[in-house]
């Protein structure tokens, strides 16, 4: 189901709980980040079937897709059952008053027989196209890459098999866990992002290409073991990539200050940017940053060694892209897959 997470799920909801609620099937749904990643159904016998949402693998529309993967059929025109008094009771259940929230084009009908067939033709050729854009897509991992799509349910997992079948080099990546994973993971508070309305005369937009694909290309990632630590790293310059327990306090009151932490709230953890004194995780990539406007005295953590072990997969996917047109379903595969490795979690 192609938006199964934003939309089909609503439809299905009920038919999925009387399912589970019925001795003879089990229901059982991976969830992430608000997605529906996959449901399964399962019988007593043991067979079962899996639902995906297809918009986690290729995150476009299916008007958009039908054409880049020159699909015979593309997506139709949607028929709405417009509200009208030739209508009985049941059938204006189905109708719309008001269309102002389509931001599509849409065919308005009037009578319920002719709209109840056109949704129904409506329906199965959105089936047909998805079903021919998957297949499409399908034959193009495996030929490639020597992969099937359907043991990977989002491009981020996709992408990183293609790394990890292809690229990724042997004995670099560290297995963390337990506490070492914790302390690490409390380091990442994600990105914080401005945005500014600009107004005036003569303003340019500009978009950067491939920009994530570009950073992993031109710089050095933690790798290989895991060594601890206790004291002040810094001195061993910025050839060592470690993550450390620190104190920090802003030398002077910042008007937008940067450094991030996870702060206990009555609502739960919230991230913010404080000025003043607190203590935090912090990474080298933002101790070198941030000791401009920021006091740090460096505790106890692990380094690491660097590396580049990104590039030869950037270089392979962006000269792959640039053999085929804009439009074309490689061109298109090169650039998502190339843009979602970086996404992972």
């Amino acid at each position: 189901a192609h938006n199964l997470s934003k939309f089909d799920i609503i439809f299905l909801f009920k038919y999925l709980a009387d399912l589970n609620n019925n001795k003879k099937f089990t229901v059982a749904a991976i969830i992430k980040d608000n997605n529906i990643i996959s449901i399964k159904i399962t019988n007593k016998n043991g067979v079962s079937i899996i639902i995906r949402d297809s918009y986690l693998l290729l995150t476009s529309s299916l008007l958009k897709l039908s054409k880049t993967f020159n699909c015979i059929l593309t997506k139709g025109v949607e028929p709405v059952l417009m509200y009208n008094d030739s209508l009985n009771d049941e059938e204006k259940y189905y109708a719309h008053k008001d269309v102002g929230h389509y931001n599509k084009d849409i065919k308005k009908v009037y009578s319920y027989s002719e709209w109840l067939e056109l949704i129904v033709a409506y329906c199965n050729q959105d089936c047909t196209v998805l079903y021919d854009i998957l297949i499409k897509f399908k034959k193009l991992v495996y030929l490639k890459w020597n992969l099937n799509i359907e043991d990977y349910p989002t491009i981020s997992s996709l992408a990183f098999a293609i790394y990890r079948l292809h690229y990724l080099p042997e004995n670099k990546i560290a297995i963390t866990r337990g506490k070492i994973f914790y302390f690490i993971r409390e380091s990442y508070t994600g990105g914080s992002t401005d945005m500014y309305k600009p107004y005036g005369q003569n303003i340019y937009a500009y978009d950067v290409n491939s920009l994530y694909p570009f950073v992993m290309k031109d710089n050095e990632y933690p790798v290989g073991p895991i060594n601890d630590f206790e004291g002040d790293i810094t001195i061993l310059g910025q050839d060592k990539y470690w993550i450390s327990q620190a104190k920090v306090s802003t030398k002077n009151d910042l008007r937008e200050p940067y450094l991030q932490i996870h702060h206990k709230t009555n609502n739960g953890f919230r991230t913010i940017s404080p000025n003043g004194k607190f203590d935090m995780i912090i990474h080298s990539s933002e101790y070198f940053n941030a000791i401009k406007n920021y006091n740090i005295t460096i505790g106890q953590g692990y380094f690491f060694n660097q590396e580049n072990i990104f590039e030869k997969f950037v270089d392979d996917l962006y000269n792959l892209r640039l053999k085929y047109p804009k439009g074309d379903p490689m061109n298109y595969s090169c650039k998502l897959i190339m843009n979602s490795l970086y996404g992972l979690e």
